[in-house]
């Protein structure tokens, strides 16, 4: 999540201290876990599920407030970014969990649209089984260019029941009928 500059006064409220409420400013909670300062800058967010209540705290000048009843909350990281080649997969760097999985950021190498497809397999069209290239997938998935490469950000989710292959970007996904026990994810480009 990008951050604007001019987070650390603004009126936005923040519940809690290390788990933040779900209503909670993101950028406000990033500058209050140390993460972020007043300049703003790139931070991750992972959900939580419930937490009975929230306890405020005082840090790095954003005072967070108390709230005692159960809500969804989310943390807040360092944006981390991994290297990886063409044949790295979301079943092998952050397979789905539930309630949910954290993956870092992706750098893409450039030209894995090339790679064979016993190597850099692709399955599926918007959700693919994580058992795909990641980055041969972004390249399918238009969110970066076969020449350039570049960062993707993947969210893992539950398998799906079938997946339908389509040539997109000069790249052929396949189509899975019936996966056995993977699970699958979404890609995304990154917006800087």
């Amino acid at each position: 999540y990008q951050c604007p500059a001019g987070c650390l006064n603004h009126k936005a409220k923040i519940f809690g201290t290390l788990f933040y409420e779900s209503s909670s400013s993101i950028c406000r909670a990033a500058i209050h876990y140390g993460i972020l300062d007043d300049k703003g800058g790139l931070v991750d967010i992972t959900r939580n599920g419930k937490v009975p209540f929230f306890v405020k705290s005082e840090r790095h000048g954003v005072q967070s407030l108390s709230k005692y009843k159960p809500s969804s909350s989310f943390m807040v990281s360092k944006v981390k970014v991994q290297d990886l080649d063409c044949y790295t997969t979301v079943a092998q760097l952050c397979p789905f969990e539930k309630p949910a999985t954290h993956c870092p950021r992706i750098h893409c190498p450039a030209h894995c649209k090339d790679e064979p497809s016993y190597w850099a397999p692709v399955f599926g069209t918007n959700i693919y089984a994580d058992t795909s290239s990641i980055c041969k997938t972004a390249v399918h998935a238009g969110v970066i260019s076969n020449e350039s490469g570049g960062d993707v950000d993947v969210m893992p989710v539950d398998k799906k029941k079938t997946y339908v292959g389509s040539l997109r970007n000069g790249v052929q996904s396949e189509s899975l009928g019936t996966p056995r026990d993977g699970k699958a994810f979404r890609i995304f480009a990154v917006r800087q």
